[in-house]
């Protein structure tokens, strides 16, 4: 009679059985689970019950079609390893099929479990069934993939609220005490000072976009202020005694020594990034980034008198042109919080990590950062040596700027007469 009951659970291993895709383990799945548990609303505890679970069956069976992986440990056995009671686990295994559907029950009628191979060969099995977790594996795939897309959308945006904030306050540093009784100014402080200096409150992109958006308004409008104040520079955004109106020739030497490797070189005659193959500590070599001396500073006047917002964009990327033009919008020539924002947008497509962003930023402030990551995007296409290691470059150009041998104007120079040549 028990036989009869049982031979619906028989396997025909001629059929096979789901199994994990590519070369996924059991191991990365768990890791996928951790990855996305919050997501889905799995608690840490029935996570840690379902791993449980899972580690009691043979890793091999996840990956073999002819083999089903199956959890045959009684349910007492489980509470034990858990610490918790059989009715929890109970519990813990009814969420698992029916509202996540990770698991299947198929159990004897008192619960039992258990396994073994029938005369003729064929296996009997009765326990919880995994291969509907295997099922959702590209679906849980697919929400990492959103996760991490988000994670990286919203460490975007804190950098860019970032530089928008520092455009904020300056601003305000600037034309409080000239404007002292000026409502709109008092409205824009307001606001920056109801802001919360830390982003741990903004846990989703939805929120940190909310927040984004909000400090945006509150830069462009006081960017709007300044004009009508007729305060504002022949750049837009705050006045930055490190950086020129859109550039900064941080060079007083007539010979510059070159920023090197960071695997890449690059032509000395008239460097385009001021680096060729050293190690970003410092240069081995030196090239003469300015070779008159004094007619190179008359050079370099005339080309910052020259050096319009128009022209910036022109020596830009391509890619670099569709954030600068994303940002623009509707305004007749980009400002430089467009340059700024489209450089802070072009870091993870660069591989630029965080950390040498902010080293720049620290040292260099907002725009001059901005023009040095405009100018190691535009060479990563240089004809000769194509900068490939976009990350080291921005390294070693901070740690020029920090010694006084910078040149960004001879870079932009350079990037000039490059594209001059390229359209005949």
């Amino acid at each position: 009679m028990r036989q009869q009951q049982a031979t619906p659970e028989f396997n025909d291993y001629e059929q096979g059985f789901a199994v994990l895709p590519g070369t996924m383990q059991r191991g990365e799945l768990e890791g996928l689970l951790v990855d996305v548990a919050r997501h889905i609303g799995m608690s840490d505890s029935l996570l840690k019950s379902l791993q449980i679970m899972m580690r009691e069956t043979r890793p091999s069976d996840w990956t073999d079609p002819g083999k089903e992986p199956i959890c045959f440990a009684m349910q007492s056995n489980i509470a034990f390893l858990l610490g918790k009671s059989d009715r929890s686990v109970s519990r813990d295994e009814a969420e698992l099929e029916h509202r996540l559907g990770f698991i299947r029950k198929e159990v004897a009628a008192n619960g039992s479990r258990c396994r073994f191979v029938m005369p003729n060969g064929e296996e009997f099995r009765q326990g919880i069934s995994f291969t509907p977790l295997i099922e959702a594996v590209p679906h849980l795939l697919a929400i990492r993939d959103g996760l991490q897309s988000d994670r990286k959308e919203v460490s975007t945006l804190k950098r860019k609220c970032s530089a928008l904030k520092r455009n904020v306050k300056a601003a305000l540093m600037d034309l409080q005490p000239r404007f002292p009784d000026n409502a709109d100014l008092e409205e824009i402080a307001r606001r920056f000072l109801s802001w919360p200096t830390r982003y741990s409150g903004f846990v989703t992109l939805e929120t940190m976009d909310a927040h984004y958006q909000e400090v945006l308004e509150a830069s462009e409008a006081v960017d709007k202020l300044k004009e009508t104040l007729q305060l504002r520079p022949n750049m837009s955004g705050p006045p930055d005694t490190r950086v020129r109106p859109y550039i900064q020739d941080t060079t007083q030497e007539p010979y510059v020594s070159c920023n090197d490797d960071v695997s890449k070189r690059t032509d000395c005659k008239q460097s385009d990034t001021n680096s060729t193959d050293a190690e970003p500590n410092g240069s081995t070599k030196e090239c003469l980034e300015n070779k008159h001396g004094g007619a190179a500073a008359e050079i370099n006047t005339e080309f910052l008198a020259k050096m319009t917002p128009q022209r910036l964009f022109a020596l830009s990327s391509e890619e670099m042109k569709l954030y600068i033009s994303h940002h623009q919008g509707n305004r007749e020539h980009p400002s430089a919080m467009d340059f700024i924002q489209a450089s802070i947008d072009r870091l993870a497509e660069l591989g630029i990590n965080k950390s040498a962003y902010n080293a720049a930023i620290e040292q260099m402030g907002d725009m001059a950062t901005a023009l040095c990551i405009l100018i190691i995007d535009r060479n990563r296409f240089h004809p000769e040596t194509p900068i490939i290691n976009p990350g080291g470059v921005l390294r070693a150009m901070t740690q020029r700027h920090a010694a006084g041998k910078l040149n960004i104007v001879g870079s932009l120079i350079g990037l000039s007469e490059r594209e001059r040549a390229d359209n005949g």
